[in-house]
């Protein structure tokens, strides 16, 4: 791709692409204000930069085309990337594609700090109304990656999850700081690596790990299991009574997804996702989470998912 574009310009996107729907299911959300129908990126990499949306046009000012796909999440068309799964899977991706049809992977390969802080503070709280307002008071303290360490996190809230973020930035700062975490664009082996890094932060399991490796470094492989995947994976025959969460020590020590060296691979679930649907893993657990907020939280189940 030409990374030599103007910095204002015009993508083209696929016909039922939804900007607000794939940034709403992002991590990245918090790094963006939003001004009638118009995004607008307040923290880190190209701050200003400006997106709207009209129909199958994403118009932009103040960055590159190739950095509006990341953030918005026009890069992964699932669409096209469901014909590389298998027929056994594609049956229930293409039942939440007929209800997700605008759902990109909205990325950031370049503030790896806040996209982590970012995770980290999703644990265990409403996303929406307690993790993104903690990180939007967070960056707009920061305004950048370089200053994000220096922001008093008591002046933020009181949570634990505040609490621990406190105790660990430091070495989150110093982790982030070695090279092999400044490069943009990092494979799935490198990956193996740098999931060793994070998980030896206290606090941080394979659940920060994976999902700083899907939405900073694009790896679409890599899947979080929450309490939607597990209640509508079960439902579904693709998690099994005996399957279980990936586990801090194992996931530390391991190259699972190139070595197939952990000793519960076979029931690991998020290895097991990888297996079964590939480079749509991380596109299916995302989807599955929006089905469990927008519909199962409130009592509804369009596409009978939940049917035993």
């Amino acid at each position: 791709m030409n990374k030599n574009k103007s910095l204002s310009g015009i993508v083209e996107v696929w016909s039922e692409f939804d900007v607000e729907l794939s940034l709403n299911a992002s991590f990245i959300l918090p790094f963006f204000d939003k001004f009638g129908d118009e995004y607008v990126k307040y923290y880190g990499r190209r701050r200003g930069l400006r997106i709207r949306q009209e129909k199958n046009l994403l118009k932009f000012e103040g960055g590159y085309d190739f950095e509006v796909i990341m953030f918005s999440g026009a890069w992964f068309n699932p669409h096209l990337e469901i014909r590389k799964t298998s027929r056994n899977v594609r049956s229930i991706l293409d039942r939440l594609l007929e209800i997700f049809p605008g759902l990109g992977l909205a990325i950031d390969p370049w503030d790896k700090i806040a996209v982590l802080y970012t995770i980290f503070l999703s644990r265990n709280t409403d996303y929406h109304n307690n993790t993104v307002r903690w990180m939007k008071k967070i960056l707009k303290m920061a305004e950048d990656e370089e200053k994000i360490k220096s922001v008093k996190l008591d002046e933020v809230g009181k949570s634990y999850q505040l609490n621990q973020l406190k105790i660990i930035s430091d070495k989150i700062t110093s982790i982030f700081s070695l090279e092999e975490f400044s490069r943009e664009v990092h494979g799935l082996e490198e990956f193996l690596n740098l999931r060793k890094k994070i998980l030896s932060i206290k606090y941080c399991g394979p659940k920060v790990a994976h999902g700083w490796g899907l939405f900073s470094l694009g790896l679409t492989c890599l899947s979080q299991v929450d309490r939607h995947l597990l209640n509508i994976g079960s439902s579904l025959g693709i998690i099994g009574p005996d399957d279980k969460n990936p586990v801090k020590s194992l996931c530390i020590t391991s190259r699972c997804f190139l070595d197939k060296d952990c000793r519960i691979l076979r029931k690991c679930i998020t290895y097991k996702l990888y297996n079964l649907f590939g480079h749509m893993a991380g596109w299916f657990q995302t989807a599955i989470y929006l089905y469990g907020s927008f519909y199962l939280d409130k009592y509804r189940d369009p596409l009978r998912l939940m049917k035993k």
